[in-house]
């Protein structure tokens, strides 16, 4: 889901930098052959979609979903702790 090399980017993000981080990312750009801001937004982008992508989708062996569809298909346990608290009233209701 890489975003297109020629979106129109009408949107600005200001941060701050210690030396060493700008130092640092400058090198970076520099290795990959683009301007230090074309390094950070493609980096972010990246880092962005691997964030939400890891919490949208998990990958499973097959053993691991073998045992995940056998505990779905399992009744629910009653959990002593939490019986009855549905029953009580929520803090933010009003009597």
């Amino acid at each position: 889901m890489a975003l297109p090399a020629k979106r129109l980017k009408t949107q600005k993000f200001d941060i701050r930098l210690s030396e060493e981080e700008e130092a640092l990312i400058r090198e970076a750009a520099k290795i990959r052959r683009t301007t230090p801001t074309s390094f950070i937004r493609e980096q972010s982008v990246l880092a962005a979609e691997t964030v939400i992508h890891e919490q949208i989708r998990f990958v499973l062996t097959e053993q691991q979903w073998q045992a995940l569809d056998a505990a779905f298909g399992q009744p629910p346990r009653v959990l002593a702790g939490l019986k009855g608290k549905l029953a009580e009233p929520d803090d933010w209701d009003e009597d």
